[in-house]
């Protein structure tokens, strides 16, 4: 081929030096397991094209979408390691495949409309990157035949279709500026990651550039310092990938520094979905609570400095590929079975040692800035005792009707967390019902309930952090928010560490009427319950939950009511008042392992809370949200509630 067409190959993401790699790679754990798992994927691959997907699930398409960028992508690295020329081929295969589907859009397929311009949506972002990468991996080898594959396929079915959607101003698509939903990087950053790799071979290539950085510009900018992100650590991953993946293409074919890599919250997002999965638990909000470490990640975490970042995704990555290399099945050989994993770990990888920190400087309490998450925890990066709680606003793409609501992990399970989606289905992004399904509403929650509800969606709360002697934690003020039937003077809840061994939840609502409240938490594990008391049970961890009111109250025990047969109901733990009443504080200990106590004296609004090494004591104010410590407290010989 032509010096230009050697010109475009190897410019994004991996220079040719790292492409060469491929062939020693280096001597480290996770990328020798990776390489070794990959050999037999890429077998398989190489010769059975059929990608069988389940055309009665959400947005199969898309899917279908994944499964062939996994094989496109892996099948170019097994070239790049072997010059076997039927890795090579079998990838140009896929694209002649994908070339050929009538429908790249589930959502046209549904509308039985095929026309290519008729939508550029999530289907066709991933499409592009992956013709992207097989051009530019490819380029300097490409026959005629083959080359027209590919640009043919990327104007006709990619290029001209983002173009019709987004090129007139004013008539943009939904996502396409919209800074707080990954349809905007999928998309945007698709396209352009496309149009980097064509460049001149395409006329529409200037034009498509010139839109995907004003588009991007909003996702990236709407981080803040922290650089939390309000779809959770599910949508991270998704939206992310294709965000970085797009910009650091751009520096590479450019040669020139991205002004948006450059940003704090650009680094500092790059722990968020650590902070919020610790020990690979998840303990985000909203839909796709759930993270797995991707090796765009190594590759932005690299180009940011971001060390301790690198150390940790060195940890997940060591337990991912020795849980899947013992599995044999080439067919599972990467977690959720959609992304290349990997073949971009023995591209993306650094090949160094990352010293495996016992301690790092990350806050141990946080609330995330311009999100208002917040986690409390004993130590990183390896927390024994660590909650996630729910602030902030619900006007964001992905949310549940979860404001309060809390994840306590201990040590590597989660003995309490909220009720996720597990399935999409038709209800669940349709405006008029989606706040019906279990998992999206209150009723699911580990939150703070006033006569029977949880605060509306949407709706905002404020989030701040407080600390005393030995202890430290935040206090949600929802007085703003709070609708529930009768004028509310006090709305709020506290989540407190308590010298790194337990944590106490206390709720407080003054009604103007008298009302019920209950503070109501979820188990997926073994739950033995006694008079105001239970103890969690999971598979190697244990916790004690110990209540007490400010006036009397009742523990329930219920089962939750999954949408989906497959899902298996939960334990339902519910402390509640026996009866209505205008001031109402509820406190819930939770201790790791051994036995705690919990008492309130409400005539001098006193909390005590008790286990093994350690007593605090707190105490609230007659109207508000304060948490203080007492001067000269007294010692609490009873609670308001030992009499029912």
């Amino acid at each position: 081929m032509t010096d230009k067409l050697s010109s475009l190959s190897h410019r994004l993401l991996v220079d040719k030096q790292r492409w060469q790699r491929l062939k020693a790679l280096p001597e480290h754990p996770v990328v020798r397991r990776a390489a070794n798992m990959l050999d037999g994927a890429a077998e398989l691959w190489s010769t059975d094209f059929e990608i069988s997907v389940d055309q009665t699930t959400h947005n199969w398409q898309l899917i279908r979408a994944r499964q062939t960028q996994k094989r496109v992508v892996s099948l170019l690295v097994q070239y790049g390691r072997t010059d076997e020329q039927r890795f090579r081929d079998a990838a140009l295969e896929y694209i002649r495949i994908m070339a050929d589907w009538e429908y790249w859009s589930w959502i046209m397929w549904r509308a039985d409309n095929p026309d290519p311009n008729a939508i550029f949506d999530l289907s066709y972002g991933e499409n592009s990157l992956t013709l992207a990468l097989a051009y530019d991996w490819l380029a300097a080898e490409l026959t005629e035949t083959e080359q027209s594959l590919i640009v043919d396929t990327a104007r006709q079915r990619a290029l001209i279709p983002y173009l019709a959607k987004n090129g007139t101003p004013g008539e943009e698509s939904w996502y396409y500026n919209k800074p707080d939903c990954n349809w905007n990087t999928v998309c945007n950053g698709g396209a352009g990651t496309l149009a980097l790799a064509l460049s001149d071979a395409c006329p529409e290539s200037a034009r498509v550039l010139e839109l995907v950085e004003e588009g991007v510009r909003h996702y990236f900018e709407f981080m803040q310092e922290d650089g939390a992100w309000p779809e959770g650590i599910g949508y991270w991953g998704y939206g992310h990938r294709y965000g970085y993946y797009y910009l650091l293409s751009h520096e590479s074919a450019t040669g020139r520094m991205h002004p948006l890599l450059e940003r704090p919250g650009s680094h500092n997002t790059l722990r968020f979905p650590m902070l919020f999965s610790p020990n690979g638990v998840p303990a985000s909000f909203g839909d796709a609570n759930n993270f797995h470490p991707q090796p765009f990640h190594y590759a932005a975490a690299d180009r940011c400095g971001m060390q301790v970042v690198l150390g940790e995704l060195d940890r997940r990555f060591n337990r991912l590929v020795n849980k899947n290399s013992n599995d044999g099945d080439p067919k599972n050989c990467d977690e959720a079975n959609w992304w290349p994993v990997l073949a971009e770990l023995l591209l993306f990888h650094p090949g160094r040692t990352f010293t495996q920190k016992t301690d790092c400087s990350w806050p141990h309490v946080s609330i995330q800035k311009g999100l208002e998450w917040s986690y409390l925890t004993d130590h990183w990066p390896t927390p024994s005792l660590y909650a996630s709680v729910r602030g902030g606003t619900t006007k964001a793409p992905h949310t549940h009707q979860d404001l309060t609501s809390v994840t306590i992990i201990i040590g590597k399970e989660a003995l309490i967390a909220p009720i996720s989606t597990r399935e999409y289905i038709d209800t669940t992004f349709y405006d008029g019902r989606r706040f019906e399904l279990y998992e999206n509403i209150a009723a699911s929650k580990n939150v703070f309930m006033v006569n029977g509800v949880g605060l509306p969606q949407p709706a905002t709360i404020e989030t701040r952090q407080i600390a005393g002697n030995g202890w430290e934690g935040v206090v949600l003020d929802g007085i703003e928010a709070a609708v529930f039937g009768t004028p509310v003077e006090v709305f709020g809840r506290a989540v407190l560490m308590l010298e790194k061994r337990a944590l106490l939840i206390l709720d407080r609502v003054t009604l103007r009427n008298p009302g019920q409240a209950e503070a109501r938490f979820h188990s997926e594990h073994h739950v033995e319950a006694s008079k105001d008391s239970a103890w969690i049970q999971g598979a190697a961890e244990r916790a004690h939950m110990a209540f007490a009111a400010s006036v009397p109250a009742i523990f329930l025990q219920g089962m939750g009511l999954p949408t989906c047969y497959e899902q298996k109901p939960e334990t339902v733990i519910r402390w509640m008042t026996r009866g209505r009443f205008r001031d109402i504080v509820l406190a819930t200990l939770v201790t790791p392992g051994g036995e705690g106590h919990v008492a309130i004296d409400q005539s001098q609004r006193l909390v005590e809370a008790k286990g093994h090494g350690f007593t605090s004591i707190l105490q609230y104010p007659e109207h508000g949200l304060t948490i203080v410590q007492p001067s000269s407290p007294p010692q609490i010989l009873r609670s308001s509630t030992d009499e029912n």
